[in-house]
C-alpha cells in the first residue's frame, strides 16, 4: 500500500485525511474558485447578448444546486463515516436530481431561442387580440402561449413538488433512517446506502439523463450556431449518462469493490459534473475573448486602409503612382476588400438591398434577429414618415396619428421589456425617454403573460405582423402593413409635441453600432470561404 493511504480507505469509520482526502480537498477548492469566480463573472457581463439569451438565473441556480451537491461528493471520502445516510438519501433523491433538471432546463433554452429567432424570418400572419380567459380555460390559454423553458420549468415545479412528498413518505416509512416506521430494519451505514428506498432517485435521475437529455440532443441536432452552444449542450448532456449506472454498479455490485474504498460510488457523478460547469463557464468567456479580438483586428484593418487611402490621395499627382495603383497586390486588393465590408456603410447598404440575407444569418446563427428586425423597422418608418412630409411638405395631423401609432408598435415589438419577444439591447436612459414617449400609449401585444424566470430571452412567443417586399420575398417585412396607411387613428391629443421622424435615432445607433461590432462582423467573415477565391482570381487578371 502506497505510504500516507488509509489501507481501508473509505470505510465509515473515522474521517481520511490521507493523500487521497488531501488531494479530493485540494481539488473541490480549487474548482469553486473556478466556478464561483466564472459565475460572478458571467453576472458581471450578463448585458452581453449571448448571455441574455442563455437565460442567467436558470444559469445562477443550476450551478449552484449542482455544486453544491459535488461539494458533497468530493467530502465523501474525507469525512468518512461522519457523512451520515439520512443526508446522502435527501441530497440524492431531491437536491441532485433537480440540480440536473434545471440544468436541462437551461439546455432547452437553446432550442427555445432557436424557434422563436426563426419565426423572425418567415412570413407569418398576427394572431387576433384575444381577452384573457378565466378559470380553468385562461389557464390554457397561458399554457399554450408559454414557451418551452416556461413549460419546462413549470414540469420542474409540479415533479419536484410530487418528489418530496413522495422521498418524505419514504423517509418516514422506512426504519433504516430512525428508530421509528413501518418498514425495513435499520442497518449499517454500508447497507443504508442501498435499497428499494433509493428507486424514486434512480427513477428521476434516469428520467432526466436518459430520457430528456437525448430528447434534447435530438431537437438541437440541426442547430448551427455560432456560440457553440450545440457543441456545450452536447458535451453536458453526454458526459453525464456514464454517472448513474456506474454509481448503480459500484452499489449494488462486486466489481468495483476495491475501487469503492478510494473512490466511492456517488463520486462517479463528479466528471459529469464537472463537464456541466465547465462549458457553462468556459464557453461565454472563450466567445467573449474572441469577439474582442475580431472587433479590434477589424477597426485595425479599416484604420490601415484609410491611412494607405489618405497616403495615395496626397501622391495623386504623381504619375508613377497611376501605374502602380493599376497593378495592386493580391494583399492590397484583400485588405481594401475587407475594409469595403467592414464598414458602416456596407452595412447600411446590405441592410437597405439585402436585409432578408442579414436577418437570417443573425436569427440562425448568432440568435439576435431582433437587431436587424428593429433595424429595418425603423428604416420602413423613417421613409414612411419621408414620404408624408414629401406628400403635403408637411406632416399632416392625420398623418402625424397614423406615424406616432406606428412608432408606438415599434415600441411594442422591439423595445418594450414586457411587451416584446426579443427587446433590444440599448442603453437605460434611451429606453426610458421612449418608454415616456410610447409606453403609455402603446398598443397590446397578443399572449403576453409573465412567467417565472422570465427575462427578455425566454419571454412568450408574439405573432408579428409580415408581409412580403422586394428585397425580403420569402421571409418577414417590416414596413408595408406598419405603414402610415394601414394604421388605425389614435386621439390626436396622445401624440407627444415632440414627436417627429428622428424618435428612434439614438436606439439605432445604439443597436446599429452592436451590429456592426459583432453581427456584421461575423457575417462578413462568414462570406469569405466563398469570396476569396473569386477575389484572387480578380487580382491575378489585373
Amino acid at each position: 500500500m502506497t505510504a500516507g493511504v488509509n489501507p481501508n480507505g473509505h470505510d465509515y469509520g473515522a474521517p481520511n485525511l490521507d493523500i487521497v482526502g488531501r488531494a479530493y480537498i485540494i481539488v473541490l477548492v480549487v474548482w469553486t474558485v473556478f466556478v464561483f469566480s466564472g459565475l460572478i463573472w458571467l453576472v458581471l457581463h450578463r448585458h452581453l447578448d449571448f448571455i441574455r439569451m442563455r437565460n442567467i438565473t436558470l444559469i445562477a441556480l443550476s450551478l449552484i444546486m449542482l455544486h453544491t451537491y459535488f461539494f458533497f461528493v468530493m467530502i465523501l471520502y474525507p469525512l468518512n463515516g461522519l457523512f451520515p445516510c439520512q443526508l446522502e438519501f435527501w441530497i440524492m433523491s431531491i437536491h441532485f436530481p433537480l440540480g440536473v433538471a434545471l440544468f436541462q432546463a437551461q439546455n432547452i433554452q437553446l432550442l427555445s431561442i432557436s424557434c422563436l429567432q426563426r419565426q423572425l424570418m418567415f412570413q407569418h400572419t398576427m394572431r387576433p387580440v384575444k381577452g384573457a380567459k378565466t378559470g380553468f380555460a385562461g389557464l390554457r390559454q397561458r399554457w399554450s402561449n408559454a414557451n418551452l423553458v416556461t413549460k419546462t420549468f413549470w414540469g420542474i415545479t409540479v415533479c419536484a413538488i410530487g418528489q418530496c412528498i413522495i422521498i418524505l413518505a419514504i423517509f418516514l416509512a422506512s426504519r433504516k433512517f430512525h428508530d421509528f416506521g413501518i418498514t425495513s430494519e435499520p442497518s449499517t451505514p454500508a447497507t443504508c446506502r442501498t435499497g428499494w428506498e433509493w428507486i424514486p432517485s434512480i427513477i428521476w435521475q434516469g428520467a432526466w439523463t436518459f430520457g430528456f437529455g437525448p430528447w434534447v440532443l435530438f431537437q438541437i441536432r440541426k442547430i448551427h450556431d455560432i456560440h457553440r452552444w450545440t457543441l456545450q449542450t452536447t458535451l453536458a448532456i453526454v458526459f453525464c449518462l456514464p454517472g448513474l449506472p456506474l454509481w448503480l454498479v459500484a452499489l449494488y455490485g462486486t466489481a468495483f469493490t476495491n475501487v469503492n474504498k478510494y473512490w466511492p460510488g456517488a463520486m462517479w457523478f463528479a466528471p459529469g459534473l464537472m463537464m456541466m460547469e465547465f462549458v457553462t463557464i468556459f464557453f461565454p468567456m472563450l466567445e467573449i475573448h474572441q469577439a474582442k479580438r475580431a472587433q479590434r483586428a477589424t477597426l485595425e484593418a479599416i484604420e490601415s486602409w484609410e491611412k494607405k487611402r489618405h497616403d495615395i490621395e496626397s501622391l495623386q499627382s504623381s504619375s508613377t503612382r497611376r501605374l502602380s495603383t493599376r497593378r495592386g497586390s493580391v494583399g492590397d486588393i484583400e485588405s481594401q476588400r475587407r475594409a469595403d465590408m467592414y464598414n458602416m456603410q456596407a452595412l447600411e447598404k446590405a441592410l437597405q438591398s439585402n436585409s432578408a440575407e442579414v436577418l437570417e444569418f443573425a436569427a440562425t446563427k448568432e440568435f439576435t434577429g431582433e437587431n436587424i428586425v428593429f433595424l429595418i423597422r425603423i428604416r420602413d418608418f423613417k421613409e414612411a414618415y419621408a414620404r408624408a412630409c414629401m406628400t403635403r411638405g408637411t406632416v399632416s395631423l392625420e398623418d402625424r396619428r397614423k406615424l406616432f401609432l406606428h412608432g408606438s408598435d415599434i415600441f411594442t415589438r422591439s423595445i418594450c421589456l414586457q411587451s416584446s419577444q426579443f427587446p433590444v439591447n440599448i442603453e437605460s436612459k434611451i429606453y426610458f425617454d421612449l418608454e415616456a414617449m410610447f409606453g403609455s400609449k402603446a398598443p397590446p401585444s397578443p399572449g403576453s403573460v409573465v412567467t417565472p424566470f422570465a427575462d427578455a430571452w425566454s419571454s412568450n412567443s408574439l405573432h408579428s405582423n409580415a408581409a412580403s417586399n422586394s428585397d425580403n420575398k420569402g421571409f418577414i417585412s417590416l414596413g408595408t402593413d406598419e405603414s402610415p396607411d394601414a394604421m388605425p387613428l389614435c386621439d390626436p391629443l396622445a401624440v407627444p409635441d415632440n414627436f417627429d421622424g428622428t424618435v428612434f435615432d439614438r436606439a439605432e445607433r445604439s443597436v446599429k453600432y452592436m451590429v456592426f461590432t459583432n453581427t456584421w462582423v461575423r457575417y462578413v467573415d462568414s462570406l469569405r470561404p466563398s469570396r476569396s477565391s473569386s477575389t484572387t482570381r480578380s487580382a491575378v487578371s489585373r
